[in-house]
């Protein structure tokens, strides 16, 4: 494309140094990124981004559809809606390892690792473990069993109201459901009777 501008120059009586701002940027572009392939150990991936909008309205989701695309637009980006290819578009977004959606972009491994958080680190344990939340950073669920840990001791710490009593009580709840456990309940103010009596306690 440059050389084709370049001759367009000559024949029309231009210097032919002067191209197109578009075709200059992307030349510089073109030589930043096979600089990145030859010298930084960069590899080309073919990416697929999906940006899932769900809204109660069909009013609010179009409100929501128009405010994301002014959020990519503001960092150079362009999104594409998947009119008529939305179910196509929500089974490629669940965990399912299909990607339904011809739209592909490429990006070298420093900008493809932005999408996944490697500095997270999870705690993720099989077999009876139980739920404690979520990880922060990634989002993941948190599964542990104490008896698997170096130190399977626990202490619920918090300000009044911010649900340690409803946290012990979860956890009751999941290690009657999962574990053989025997639940001990030290109780003066008979806080946990309910609980103890929902789950056939004495």
């Amino acid at each position: 494309m440059k050389i084709e501008e370049q001759k367009k120059a000559v024949r029309s009586g231009y210097d032919m140094d002067i191209i197109p701002s578009d075709l200059a940027t992307f030349g510089s572009e073109a030589k930043n990124l096979l600089q990145d392939l030859q010298s930084r150990n960069e590899r080309m991936f073919l990416l697929t981004f999906l940006v899932v909008n769900m809204a109660d309205t069909k009013r609010k989701l179009e409100n929501d559809v128009f405010a994301a695309a002014g959020i990519a637009q503001k960092n150079n980006c362009a999104l594409t809606r998947l009119d008529y290819q939305q179910e196509a578009g929500l089974m490629s977004s669940v965990p399912l390892g299909e990607n339904l959606i011809p739209i592909q972009r490429g990006l070298t491994t420093s900008s493809t690792a932005i999408f996944i958080p490697f500095i997270t680190q999870e705690l993720f344990q099989s077999g009876a473990a139980l739920y404690y939340g979520l990880n922060a950073l990634s989002n993941n669920m948190i599964l542990c069993d104490r008896k698997q840990l170096k130190n399977p001791n626990g202490l619920i710490l918090g300000t009044p109201g911010s649900g340690k009593s409803f946290a012990a009580k979860r956890e009751m709840t999941n290690a009657f459901l999962i574990t053989d456990d025997d639940i001990i309940i030290c109780d003066p103010e008979a806080e946990y009777f309910p609980l103890c009596s929902g789950l056939t306690g004495k």
